[in-house]
């Protein structure tokens, strides 16, 4: 039912806790996966990393923003509803991450994070990977204020992601931010996809938290072949 309706994947929206996980065991048999294997992160609007692998199946593990495996037995997941997802593989180690993001991940460099906690978990190397950065709120809605606007004073590419729009207001563009910050560390440009869809823009496709306050939440979910 209404604000939940379509798939609300996320437990702490509000929604039924039988009708989250039915909705989780219908996304993970779409991708021939079972709920079982469903590995998720406390999600702490941090830069903090974790490797995942078969013992930590149906769990959450605390503390973290990043998920990473080597491990085919796992679905690594993440929970949004206009952060931003980061999708990470490397395939010829075969390994894979997933990270939440909004603007607090994004100050601290959450995406960066990740490419570094792969290099040292796997041996990945940045220029080796590749990285989606998928739907989340987009700079035409995503409207902050000077606090907000000042954790991300330290990169040097600050001007380029904030547009003032008035006194002590910036809009924020994460797609940017973070796909910034992947090359920061080494990945090639050609290497890094943005799918450029806004979720407030589209009440038709997502839930969003600025558009709507209560919401249900999608996933991005990661699986080794």
């Amino acid at each position: 039912m209404p604000p939940f309706d379509t798939l609300n994947l996320g437990r702490a929206a509000g929604d039924a806790a039988r009708a989250v996980r039915e909705n989780r065991r219908r996304a993970l048999a779409a991708l021939g996966r079972d709920l079982e294997e469903h590995v998720e992160a406390s999600q702490v609007h941090g830069a903090r990393a974790a490797v995942a692998g078969v013992r930590d199946r149906g769990r959450k593990i605390p503390g973290v923003d990043i998920l990473l495996t080597r491990d085919p037995a796992v679905v690594l997941a993440m929970h949004y509803a206009d952060c931003v997802p980061v999708l990470l593989a490397d395939p010829g180690r075969r390994a894979a991450a997933v990270v939440h993001t909004g603007w607090r991940g994004t100050a601290e460099g959450a995406a960066a994070e990740a490419v570094r906690a792969m290099t040292g978990a796997f041996g990945s190397r940045p220029g080796d990977l590749v990285a989606a950065i998928g739907p989340a709120i987009g700079p035409c809605c995503y409207e902050v204020d000077a606090p907000v606007a000042a954790t991300l004073a330290s990169w040097p590419w600050r001007d380029a992601v904030l547009t003032p729009v008035r006194a002590g207001r910036w809009l924020l563009d994460l797609w940017e931010a973070n796909r910034r910050q992947l090359l920061d560390v080494g990945m090639p440009a050609g290497a890094v996809g943005v799918a450029g869809l806004c979720t407030a823009c589209h009440p038709d496709l997502f839930f969003s938290h600025r558009r709507d306050r209560r919401t249900g939440r999608m996933a991005a979910l990661v699986a080794l072949r």
